[in-house]
């Protein structure tokens, strides 16, 4: 999703949730996630090193986020584009509702099929962290 971002913006706004917002979701196996300067660490080392090799000239912002409304709500920021998973579709529905009522322009929306394993399941993190999928040599292989 970050590189389809990268594709469709000249600015991309990455959001992190943060560890006090974590701890209210309902998350599978939340104590394998690792803590939130980790996981920007992660993000801003995978744009550097990966993105912007095919994409020098733009640019990014992480932001600590607390729920799903935090960036694209705020008046004072512009934003053109969301991209979501077929997964998270309705929400971003929602989030051009809720612009629409507070009279902010509605969002370009880009959807990013989820990608999934050989099985046809949905490849995610929580797979990851109850240890159904695990990585090798940088390819992910279902525990099967």
């Amino acid at each position: 999703m970050i590189s389809k971002a990268f594709e469709v913006a000249d600015h991309v706004i990455i959001g992190v949730v943060r560890d006090e917002a974590l701890a209210k979701l309902d998350k599978i196996c939340r104590e394998g996630i690792q803590p939130y300067d980790i996981r920007v660490l992660n993000v801003v080392s995978f744009v550097d090193q990966v993105v912007l090799r095919k994409y020098p000239k733009k640019t990014y912002e992480v932001i600590g986020i607390c729920g799903p409304y935090d960036v694209v709500l705020e008046e004072n920021r512009k934003v053109d584009y969301i991209v979501v998973s077929d997964e998270t579709l309705p929400r971003a529905i929602m989030i051009n509702i809720l612009r629409e009522k507070k009279g902010l322009s509605k969002l370009k929306i880009v959807v990013v099929p989820i990608v999934k394993d050989f099985h046809g399941r949905p490849i995610s993190s929580h797979r990851f962290r109850t240890g159904e999928l695990a990585w090798k040599r940088g390819i992910s292989h279902a525990n099967s």
